[in-house]
This record gives structure tokens, C-alpha cells and sequence, in this order.
């Protein structure tokens, strides 16, 4: 994932550049990697204020001196009057005050990041889950394991799937299907046991039996040969129905 952050995902989502899923998708992500520390989180950097020149008071200074000097009247009857003497401040006054702010803006730095860390740490425990999403966060909690297991079963079920749509319960469809089955690997079989195209399959082979068995008024023999048919090649696939039983 790249270097995002909730903000961007968040405007990324208003301005319609990514969907409702994907920005979840991210979201979840993005405070997960946080929280587990693959994600560093950086401080923001606040630009310090200028400082004040310390030649403020000097110039001010020398330029008063320039006007007084401009402005005197040479005349031989009027005395010169004396300038009003300055009182500069201290180097020492100047320094502290200095020192002083310097001092505010580290603090302010280490609350903003406080602030940022507990406003990410609040986000993670406290924000309500879309009930849509749960299924979507509770795999990603348990990532590891459902890539294993979804790689497993996937050859299986991808199997599965394309007999079905077949449609074809002809001798020669079933051999080919007991045939890739039996080659696939005893840990590939048993993950597709539960899921919905394996209980569709099971589903799928009883009602070509009842079908079979509906025939048995019409011609017995064919029936009996239809059912059997399908009671082995349910046992072939490890397909215990009770149900698939002649009578």
C-alpha cells in the first residue's frame, strides 16, 4: 500500500475517486498497519514563528539620531538641545525572551503529536463498523489464514463449478469428473468440504436421483441403472448422502 493517510483516503472518497469498498478496503489497512507499527507515523512538522530581529531597536534608534541631527538650527544665539538618551534593552533581556519562545514552540510541536497519536489510537478503538463490512474486516484480521485456505479450495471448487454448468450426467462426464477429482490433493478436497458449491453439488446429485427414481413407473430397469450410477459416483467423490439409497 502506498504512503496514505485517513485524510486523503477520506477526500479521495468524497471526490469520488475511489468507491464505498476500496476506501474501506484502505482504511482498514492503513489503521491496522498503524496499530501493528508496519506503518510509522510522523510528527508534523510545524514551521516555527520568526524570530525578532535584533536590530530592531538600533535601527530605530539611529534613525531618530539622523532626524534629530537634520533637524537642528545652527544659530550662534540658540544652544544646541541635548537628545533624550536612549535606554536599550539588555542582551540579556533580548536572549531570554528569545529563549523563552523557543521554549512554547517545542511544546506546542510535542502536543500537536500527542494530540495526532491519541486522535489515531481513538479512531481505531472506538470507530462503528459498518455491519456490511464485517465479514470483509474479520477476513482481513485473519488474512493469513483464509489466502491459504482460499488458495487450497480453489482449484476444487473452480472443478465443481464447471460440472455443474454442464448440466451433463452422462457416463462419460461423470468418469472425467471422478477423474480430476481423484487427482487433486487429499488436503485441496477436504477444504471445499462446507462451502456452498459443495452443499450445491450434494443438492444437485439428489435430485438427479429422485429424477432417476421417477422413472421407476415408466421403465424400471433404466431407473435402478440411474440411481446406482449415482450412488457410486457420490461414494467415488466422498459424498455420504443417506438419502441416495434404492428401495
Amino acid at each position: 500500500m502506498s504512503r496514505q493517510t485517513l485524510r486523503n483516503l477520506a477526500k479521495d472518497y468524497a471526490k469520488g475517486v475511489i468507491d464505498k469498498d476500496k476506501y474501506r478496503k484502505s482504511r482498514t489497512e492503513l489503521i491496522q498497519g498503524i496499530v501493528a507499527g508496519k506503518i510509522e507515523v510522523k510528527p508534523i512538522d510545524f514551521i516555527e514563528p520568526l524570530k525578532p530581529s535584533d536590530n530592531t531597536d538600533e535601527d530605530i534608534t539611529e534613525g531618530r539620531d539622523r532626524d534629530w541631527d537634520t533637524t537642528q538650527v545652527a544659530s550662534p544665539d540658540q544652544s544646541s538641545p541635548k537628545p533624550k538618551t536612549e535606554v536599550k534593552p539588555s542582551a540579556t533581556a533580548e536572549t531570554k525572551k528569545t529563549t523563552k519562545k523557543g521554549k512554547t514552540n517545542h511544546i506546542f510541536i510535542i502536543i500537536s503529536v500527542i494530540f495526532v497519536l491519541a486522535l489515531i489510537i481513538a479512531v481505531v478503538l472506538f470507530y462503528p463498523k459498518p455491519p456490511e463490512a464485517n465479514n470483509i474486516e474479520n477476513a482481513n484480521l485473519s488474512s493469513s489464514a483464509v489466502t491459504v485456505t482460499s488458495n487450497v479450495s480453489t482449484t476444487a471448487e473452480i472443478l465443481i463449478g464447471k460440472f455443474l454448468n454442464e448440466k451433463d450426467w452422462g457416463n462419460k462426464n461423470l468418469n472425467k469428473f471422478i477423474d480430476s477429482w481423484t487427482a487433486l490433493s487429499q488436503e485441496e478436497r477436504d477444504a471445499v468440504n462446507g462451502t456452498n458449491r459443495m452443499q450445491r453439488l450434494k443438492a444437485t446429485i439428489y435430485d438427479q436421483f429422485l429424477k432417476g427414481k421417477a422413472l421407476a413407473s415408466i421403465d424400471a430397469e433404466k431407473a435402478i441403472e440411474k440411481q446406482q450410477k449415482l450412488i457410486d459416483f457420490a461414494k467415488a467423490i466422498g459424498v455420504n448422502d443417506p438419502r441416495l439409497a434404492l428401495e
